[in-house]
């Protein structure tokens, strides 16, 4: 008898292969969103035949592309043939469909059409979309808490632009004493209260429906301040003054934690990352990928110490950055 061969890992499509896979990729999400697919499934199961009946699709279209939207991760298969929707695809796809057919535009004007960096694109976007976010940054979550719960246990965080907090409550889960003030927009957090609820940590949490840049943060107040995926979302000056408000939120000994994505983290894809990039300029009207350097200076600026590093192994490739607040004299 002949042992199986292990096969090797596929390796990425490169060159017009990755072009001819990315566009219809791009393509294929575009028309189940503008067909009407993506809410079928986001409204319940359905098969290739509530396609046709539903959507309008043919009989032969209509597997073809639930098969795609499974393989790219927009659709999930539950028994059957039948597939249900990703949380917040529908509005995921939406945005990549407006981006995509923004871009021309972006690109000679600057101007995106929806600015998720200010607050009426924010509260225009992420209330369909924070759903599927919080599950993408999951793993990242459970990691970067990982390393936070180790080098102390705070009492009280706050978390800023927390959207379906996946940061905060992976800390839940690792420390039953701690609470949390979960910081977002109103549009945004009536999200962020459903989710905390469906975790069961709704005693623990505290909302705080503001604008980061505007609301109203008591000083030295919290253990643990987290800035997560927020920071590439604005140019350096706004992060300078962003960080340095958070900072007098912080206790003597506190810890503010950033993640983020960062252009020499390891696993950053170089194709990846040129995509990402050019993703912030469509639809931000500053945001840009910083570098490792930018960081430490906004943190030193902030008069915070001991900064520390970690390369988190993840898809997307997140880096969790730490400083603290020196001790004060009593």
């Amino acid at each position: 008898m002949t042992a199986a061969v292990p096969s090797s890992p596929p390796r990425p499509a490169t060159g017009s292969d990755f072009l001819a896979e990315a566009a219809t990729a791009t393509a294929a999400l575009a028309a189940a969103e503008r067909l009407g697919v993506l809410d079928r499934l986001d409204r319940g199961p359905a098969d290739a035949a509530a396609l046709v009946t539903d959507c309008g699709l043919t009989c032969r279209a209509a597997p073809l592309l639930l098969d795609v939207l499974a393989a790219v991760g927009a659709a999930t298969p539950v028994g059957d043939g039948s597939y249900r929707a990703v949380r917040g695809i529908r509005r995921l796809g939406e945005m990549l469909r407006l981006t995509a057919a923004g871009l021309p535009d972006v690109l000679r004007s600057g101007v995106p059409a929806v600015a998720t960096d200010t607050r009426s694109g924010a509260e225009q976007l992420y209330p369909g979309t924070i759903d599927h976010l919080g599950a993408l940054m999951a793993d990242a979550a459970a990691q970067a808490a990982a390393h936070l719960a180790s080098a102390a246990v705070p009492g009280a965080v706050l978390d800023v632009g927390a959207g379906a907090a996946p940061w905060s409550l992976a800390l839940a889960h690792r420390l039953p004493r701690c609470r949390f003030t979960a910081l977002d927009l109103p549009a945004v957090l009536a999200t962020t209260r459903t989710t905390v609820e469906a975790a069961g940590h709704a005693t623990r949490f505290t909302f705080l429906a503001a604008d980061m840049f505007t609301a109203d943060l008591p000083t030295a107040a919290y253990d643990l301040v987290i800035v997560g995926n927020v920071c590439h979302l604005f140019d350096p000056s706004a992060n300078r003054r962003l960080l340095a408000r958070l900072t007098r939120t912080l206790r003597p000994g506190g810890t503010l934690a950033i993640l983020d994505i960062l252009p020499d983290s390891r696993g950053t894809d170089r194709r990846w990352l040129a995509l990402y990039a050019l993703g912030l300029h469509a639809r931000t009207t500053s945001g840009q990928v910083h570098p490792y350097a930018a960081y430490q200076e906004w943190l030193a600026e902030a008069f915070l110490v001991s900064v520390r590093r970690h390369d988190l192994p993840t898809t997307p490739p997140l880096t969790l950055l730490t400083a603290h607040l020196p001790d004060r004299a009593p």
